[in-house]
């Protein structure tokens, strides 16, 4: 039986998945961040080893017995990302072959029902690819403001805090997202607020906690919030447009798949924003918010790169078979 290895590296945790060409999962492993871009190279690498090697063990084969690995990355953005990744995972023997990817391919193939596809990630930070039937991908660069990102997290908590401050000085409309951040970041005003965020005695994963506040208040009509959620919806749609375009896909049924945390919650507005900011361009475009970890992805890409058929029975008992 021949055995493939897919691994999802991304912002905040390594998944690791041994399978064999059925798409039966034989093992499992989980560690923290690959992102060398955080952790620095050597400690990326080393939560990588410790998902693999777990999965190995569950499934009871060796690095050998493993045909590829399919690594999908995050940190994996420029050229010389990709040349010092391969050789640095080539240099970890924990399969056969190696092949590096970007994390966002395996959220693509994770959510799409085909190969090809559109991908928009909105976890802590914003990044977006795309996949042509013919093969032909395009990643965004997804460095952050340098590359002209915005939606993230991060990007959407800040932005709460602005539109909270500018409220509080008379420059913005008063909005019910003030009781909302304060509340949740346990600051009795928005001087103390101003304080603290000045002295950075806030730590930034809280204010990226903060944008499931930002949906719950939109869904209860402040108009300030529902702007901010049109804002970020209407950017989702450009840049899932912007790659259909260069794709030349606005012609197809091209799946439009939404990963990432900023997609987990009861966003309506914002599902209907995307939708109709890319269906003015490719009518036919279907919005797929993504139901399975990207890992699932990294693994069917795997076995695709054996050349093995990806068919729905396979999908189906990979899916199945996974542990979550």
């Amino acid at each position: 039986m021949r055995m493939v290895l897919g691994v999802d590296g991304g912002a905040t945790k390594t998944h690791a998945l041994i399978a064999d060409e059925t798409g039966q999962v034989h093992g499992f492993g989980q560690a923290g961040t690959g992102n060398h871009q955080t952790l620095g190279l050597e400690r990326a690498l080393a939560e990588i080893a410790k998902a693999v090697r777990a999965a190995l063990a569950q499934a009871g084969v060796t690095p050998e017995a493993v045909e590829i690995g399919r690594f999908c990355l995050a940190g994996a953005d420029l050229p010389e990302d990709f040349a010092m990744l391969q050789q640095a995972v080539e240099r970890l023997g924990l399969c056969r072959s190696v092949v590096i990817n970007n994390d966002t391919l395996a959220a693509l193939r994770a959510g799409s029902t085909r190969p090809w596809a559109v991908v928009v990630i909105c976890g802590t930070g914003f990044n977006a690819a795309g996949r042509a039937p013919d093969g032909r991908e395009i990643i965004l660069p997804g460095l952050g403001p340098i590359s002209g990102d915005w939606g993230g997290g991060s990007d959407l908590g800040l932005e709460m805090i602005r539109l909270v401050m500018r409220a509080w000085d008379g420059r913005g409309p008063p909005t019910r997202l003030t009781p909302q951040v304060l509340r949740a970041l346990e600051v009795p005003s928005e001087d103390v607020l101003l304080r603290r965020l000045y002295h950075r005695e806030i730590d930034p994963h809280r204010i990226n906690d903060l944008v499931p506040l930002l949906f719950e208040t939109a869904e209860d009509g402040d108009p300030v919030a529902k702007a901010l959620v049109v804002r970020m919806g209407e950017e989702v749609g450009v840049s899932a447009n912007a790659l259909i375009r260069r794709l030349g896909l606005e012609n197809t049924d091209v799946e439009v798949v939404l990963a990432g945390s900023v997609f987990k919650g009861e966003g309506r507005l914002l599902l209907e924003t995307i939708e109709a900011t890319v269906q003015r361009q490719a009518p036919l475009a279907r919005i797929v918010p993504l139901r399975r970890e990207p890992v699932y992805g990294a693994a069917l890409l795997a076995l695709e790169s054996l050349g093995v058929p990806t068919t729905p029975q396979v999908r189906e008992r990979l899916s199945a078979s996974l542990p979550f």
